[in-house]
């Protein structure tokens, strides 16, 4: 009898199959993003040099006389002032603004019969008070490199000797070079332009000193205070020198600056705050402007 149960026991145990091996778990693949989204300032600066604080003495120049400051419309404000080395004198605009207080704009104009007082019809459009001529573009007047006005795309990412950086505007506006700009789709408004003239406070070694030609930029403390404006008949190697040395410029020590179309293309527009329109356009019809607009 205990046979015979042991047998039927064998034989049920036989009949009852192990459920099948499941293979791994493979997880579907998920496309991976163009890159990782743009640093906060904080991340970049954790990464780059530490600044290192320049004096006049290091590269020569000098204020003619005291820098004059006239208040714009939205709390933004213009700085005149001429310096001097070896007798060679630059005279600059400078439009400082908070970016807590101002958004930074990338204005489209894509008509290229338009012509350089354009400036004014689109800097009333965008409601901004101040603005200069933005990027590079070419014959075929497209955007040089990549630009993103008000979330619409033009144009495709370059990189190259000249583009080497790139204004970026997401909530609040950021100077990055190519290196940490790594993807675009969040950007709202974004565009290329080059070279780079300063670095962690110091002027970028190398760049060209004999071409003497009026010039645009854009220029950060690496924090909410920015500067845009226009050099006459400079050199990018000299206007790094002066953008560099914190005792010419009123209350700002820039850490990064990033050079714009120059030359033919230079323009810059303001409103004082009386509501008078003051514009310098310059020769040449452009693709796009930066605007401040105030909050």
């Amino acid at each position: 009898m205990r046979f015979l149960t042991l047998l039927a026991a064998f034989a049920l145990s036989s009949c009852v199959q192990p459920p099948p091996s499941q293979p791994p778990a493979v997880a579907e693949p998920v496309p991976a993003p163009l890159a990782p989204p743009y640093p906060s300032w904080e991340q970049v600066a954790a990464h780059a040099p530490a600044p290192v604080a320049a004096s006049s003495a290091s590269f020569g120049w000098q204020l003619d006389a005291p820098a004059e400051s006239q208040p714009l419309s939205g709390d933004a404000t213009l700085h005149t002032l001429s310096v001097s080395k070896n007798g060679d004198s630059v005279d600059l605009q400078l439009v400082y603004f908070d970016s807590r207080s101002h958004q930074l704009k990338i204005i489209d104009q894509p008509d290229d019969g338009a012509g350089a007082g354009q400036i004014t019809a689109c800097m009333r459009r965008a409601g901004a008070i101040a603005g200069v001529n933005g990027g590079f573009f070419t014959p075929q007047f497209t955007p040089m490199g990549l630009m993103i006005a008000n979330g619409r795309s033009t144009g495709a990412w370059q990189s190259n000797k000249l583009l080497t950086g790139a204004v970026v505007v997401r909530h609040s506006p950021q100077l990055l070079w190519n290196a940490e700009v790594r993807e675009s789709r969040s950007a709202r408004d974004l565009i290329q332009a080059g070279p780079r003239l300063v670095d962690s406070g110091r002027p970028v070694a190398s760049l060209e000193r004999s071409k003497h030609v009026p010039r645009t930029f854009i220029a950060t403390d690496g924090s909410h205070r920015w500067i845009f404006g226009l050099a006459r008949h400079t050199s990018l190697g000299e206007l790094a020198e002066i953008l560099a040395t914190p005792e010419l410029l009123p209350g700002f020590q820039v850490k990064r600056a990033l050079n714009l179309d120059g030359g033919r293309s230079s323009a810059i527009y303001y409103r004082s705050a009386d509501g008078r329109e003051h514009s310098d356009p310059g020769w040449s019809t452009v693709r796009n402007y930066l605007g401040i607009v105030p909050r």
